[in-house]
């Protein structure tokens, strides 16, 4: 069980971007360690997507539950839970020093627009008609000079992009 729990962990701290980003090694590890079979890790994901929650957690759990009954369920649930605790917990601690710290914080502003810049600029690339920037500019300006609701804008911009897709 502590060999679960460990494993867990070290998931957890790998698990930037999201749980999906990290159920490829998961998959891997558990079929790998002959903990489920590949069907069996299938209904693993598929439940835990049915379930209200983060899909990671939700298959940690489901495991957990699945090898060592409910006391693996609640070990793997907290194993999953002790990276964001940790990162959570270490930010609090320097909250004071970080704030205060001016060229710390226009660093990071500085590194944080670079990254959303790329990831625009990645998004460019991918634009292959004028309709595309023409409904992203559209809903755009909706979305801050309208008080139409945000969910109207993304289903008009929906249909928009179906009627002028090539």
């Amino acid at each position: 069980m502590l060999d679960m729990f460990f494993l867990f962990v070290k998931i957890g701290f790998l698990a930037f971007g999201g749980g999906w980003s990290v159920i490829g090694i998961i998959h891997d590890t558990v079929v790998t360690k002959g903990w489920l079979t590949p069907d069996q890790f299938k209904e693993v994901i598929s439940l835990a997507q049915m379930t209200p929650g983060p899909v990671m957690l939700n298959t940690a759990t489901y495991i957990g539950l699945k090898l060592y009954g409910i006391w693996g369920a609640i070990l793997n649930s907290f194993s999953i839970l002790v990276a964001p605790i940790v990162f959570t917990s270490i930010f609090f601690y320097f909250r004071e020093k970080i704030s205060k710290n001016r060229k710390l914080i226009m660093s990071l502003r500085y590194g944080v627009t670079f990254l959303i810049f790329l990831t625009l600029q990645s998004l460019v690339f991918k634009i292959d008609n004028i309709y595309q920037v023409i409904i992203a500019i559209v809903a755009f300006f909706l979305f801050i000079k309208t008080k139409i609701h945000p969910l109207y804008v993304i289903f008009l911009a929906g249909v928009f992009g179906l009627i002028f897709h090539r």
